[in-house]
């Protein structure tokens, strides 16, 4: 059976969703570790 165009298009679709699911992740991640800098950055240290 040969692959169709249909094939080759759900591919790079799943492909290019996997890219941009990665780099939302990414973004997250760092937002979440920025905020979590700032809230120990902004803690009473002496009490």
């Amino acid at each position: 059976m040969k692959p169709s165009k249909n094939d080759d298009y759900i591919k790079t679709f799943y492909a290019n969703r996997k890219s941009k699911n990665i780099a939302v992740l990414l973004i997250i991640i760092s937002l979440v570790t920025l905020f979590f800098f700032i809230t120990i950055l902004r803690m009473d240290i002496t009490g």
